[in-house]
């Protein structure tokens, strides 16, 4: 992380420490919101902002983006409350399935992310790109 970003922007990051944000980093093979947020993102979130909201939203820019604690780890992700579940939805062009948790057992929204800070020069697509389906039925 610090081979990529250098010393400079973790300087920064601590003059912009505030109570009201917490601070996280969006590991270099987490391809959940890709391309939206790429891997090695620094997200600023909002903890005040930890309830699920329904909506409709005229572009996936509007569309709130969750910053969760599950039991494999933290992750970025939409996210949509269905009953006793929380359905974590990828971006689209993302390889990431849609995945299914228990909530807020299995994952516990920490806040909403409002803020981040993204690398666009070493931009890596992900190893294994989802199927398609014309791809499918060619197949």
């Amino acid at each position: 992380m610090i081979e990529k970003w250098g010393a400079v922007p973790f300087a920064k990051l601590q003059e912009l420490s505030n109570d009201d944000y917490t601070y996280g980093y969006i590991g270099s093979e987490d391809f959940t919101m890709y391309p939206l947020l790429m891997p090695g993102t620094f997200i600023q979130v909002d903890e005040s902002k930890n309830v699920v909201t329904d909506g409709l939203w005229r572009s996936e820019y509007e569309r709130p983006i969750y910053f969760l604690e599950t039991r494999e780890g933290f992750l970025c992700s939409w996210c949509s409350v269905k009953g006793e579940l929380v359905v974590l939805q990828p971006h689209p062009l993302s390889p990431v399935p849609v995945r299914l948790m228990r909530y807020p057992q299995e994952a516990e929204v920490l806040g909403q992310v409002v803020g981040i800070a993204m690398r666009l020069d070493q931009l890596s697509a992900p190893v294994k790109l989802p199927e398609t389906k014309a791809q499918t039925k060619l197949n």
